[in-house]
């Protein structure tokens, strides 16, 4: 079976522990940079080109793409011509683009009846600080819409640095949301989901001195079992985003379980030292196990 994982950043660990995943289950595993891949349309056909060569001739088994910061929409208009080919991924372009997206990705959750922190989005930055302490009180969170890893991810407890935080993303041209503050002492949980199950989860408790418990912030992962209700709102979660492949974030706030975040490229590195599961066998066994010309 011919796996392709494409990415902008092939050197980083999550992406060689996919490629170690992958021999190890009989893969035949090509790792892509995506920084030097070229796609192409017009004619009735699309192609994504490797030094001259279309990767897309034969079409591959399937494909992870892991999409981040570095030109997304470039990375989406890869898996575009995956899907043109019938190649199966277990995300679509648009799902991931709605993963990315806190505003849109929220919305999507909560019309799908499941609890979501309190969120608002507005332009100018005097009435949305204004809005969001009228409605949401203080402390409030400060996301750019699409901040991942938590950059761009700000706790405002005063009015005059709310109104700051906001007037300098306006003239910076940055989009954000306003988020309520969920009282949660600093703990969070991710849970892996591919397809309609759990894979792995862990809790993450934030570092001395720091708020935000994800990993990238130096959030320490520690092992746990999810009850019931935790495995039903995260893959529900995925399920209202259309995401085959994800991470859901929850928070354990005073209303009970909030789905935070759903990041649809998500890390797994603290996952797996935390609980020795082996994550990245078990993504490219539901990614090999897509149906060809079906995604998600």
């Amino acid at each position: 079976m011919n796996l392709l994982i494409l990415t902008a950043r092939p050197d980083v660990g999550t992406n060689r522990r996919l490629v170690e995943a992958g021999y190890g289950l009989g893969a035949d595993v090509e790792i892509v940079d995506a920084t030097r891949v070229v796609v192409r349309t017009g004619g009735g056909s699309t192609d994504m080109l490797l030094d001259g060569r279309n990767i897309l001739e034969p079409p591959p088994r399937g494909a992870i793409v892991r999409v981040g910061n570095w030109r997304p929409e470039t990375m989406l208009a890869m898996v575009e011509a995956l899907q043109s080919a019938g190649v199966p991924t277990p995300n679509e372009a648009e799902s991931f683009r709605t993963g990315r997206d806190h505003w849109r990705s929220l919305l999507m959750l909560s019309q799908a009846g499941l609890p979501v922190p309190k969120t608002l989005a507005a332009m100018d930055p005097e009435r949305s600080a204004a809005a969001a302490v009228s409605i949401l009180g203080l402390p409030v969170v400060v996301k750019l819409r699409r901040s991942r890893m938590g950059v761009g991810v700000i706790v405002c407890r005063q009015l005059d640095h709310l109104e700051s935080v906001l007037d300098s993303l306006w003239r910076l041209g940055d989009e954000y949301v306003v988020q309520e503050w969920v009282e949660c002492g600093g703990r969070s949980t991710r849970v892996l989901v591919a397809g309609d199950r759990v894979i792995a989860s862990a809790y993450f408790e934030a570092a001395n001195g720091e708020w935000r418990s994800n990993g990238a912030r130096g959030g320490l992962a520690r092992s746990g079992e999810l009850d019931d209700r935790q495995v039903d709102l995260a893959v529900a979660a995925a399920k209202a985003l259309t995401l085959g492949l994800c991470g859901v974030d929850l928070l354990e706030g005073p209303r009970g379980a909030l789905v935070c975040e759903v990041n649809p490229t998500p890390g797994f590195k603290q996952v797996e030292q935390a609980t020795g599961i082996d994550v990245a066998s078990e993504i490219v066994r539901y990614a090999v196990g897509l149906n060809p010309g079906k995604s998600g």
